[in-house]
């Protein structure tokens, strides 16, 4: 008895591939619905391979998926957007590839990815800008994923008196909250990392956080507090993962 397929008609951008076999490929998709899938692209290495340019990294296509028990292969494809301008610059490429490596390592299968796509898509397209400032856009990338991720730090006020502004606000990264100088103490928050955040940092963290996807990208920092922000954001996103990632160590190494 033959095996059933059934078939999907689905959106997305390819996040990663790996060889198998002569002419063959598996890539990972991230798509709205189903969150990242590994889908086989038969033959999508062959130069005249219909699908060679919808499977290629980078690339937002349609696809027509077949899926047989818990595989899935194309069917067919239609590339959409390529973003290629990406390959021109390293870093821009490296930067890419870590972001798609956090979102393979956090976004589950089978599972609905809201917005997730869409911010993907503008980041990439931040990125491919030829006056691309890469240090804000991984930024901003670490921090509004981590609230994509329901890892969003408590950014309103401080957490014990509630005042809004201060001189001076800490950051403590294991408990993702705000003190004021008033509040804060070494006796409360140990040995945790924590940042002073001064009124322009505070702000830049905020309207990351509270800006919608259309937005988060637009706003300017002095190149002293921009450097500053990407230490704060890396350093709270990682920490709460758990783990480093070599696409990083790599976009450092080239930077």
């Amino acid at each position: 008895m033959p095996m059933l397929k059934t078939l999907h008609t689905i959106n997305g951008i390819v996040i990663g591939q790996r060889n198998v076999g002569e002419n063959s490929r598996f890539i990972d998709i991230l798509t709205e619905e189903l969150g990242v899938i590994e889908v086989t692209a038969h033959a999508a290495r062959k130069i005249n391979s219909k699908n060679i340019g919808s499977s290629s990294l980078f690339t937002y296509s349609k696809f027509c998926l077949n899926k047989s028990k818990s595989r899935y292969s194309i069917n067919s494809a239609e590339p959409v957007y390529s973003f290629h301008k990406l390959s021109a610059d390293f870093a821009s490429l490296s930067l890419a590839a870590y972001f798609a490596d956090l979102i393979k390592y956090t976004s589950a299968s089978e599972q609905k990815a809201d917005g997730l796509l869409r911010f993907f898509a503008i980041s990439l397209y931040e990125l491919e800008k030829e006056n691309a400032v890469q240090r804000q856009i991984k930024a901003v990338f670490e921090l509004k994923l981590s609230q994509v991720l329901g890892l969003s730090p408590d950014l309103v006020a401080c957490a014990d008196c509630f005042c809004y502004e201060h001189d001076e606000m800490f950051f403590v990264v294991s408990e993702g909250k705000l003190f004021c100088g008033d509040c804060f103490s070494d006796v409360k928050c140990g040995s945790d990392t924590r940042f002073v955040l001064n009124p322009g940092l505070l702000r830049a963290m905020r309207f990351i956080i509270f800006s919608p996807n259309e937005k988060i990208y637009k706003f300017g920092l002095g190149e002293k507090n921009l450097r500053e922000l990407g230490f704060i954001t890396e350093s709270y996103l990682l920490y709460h993962l758990g783990r480093g990632f070599k696409t990083l160590d790599y976009f450092k190494r080239i930077k």
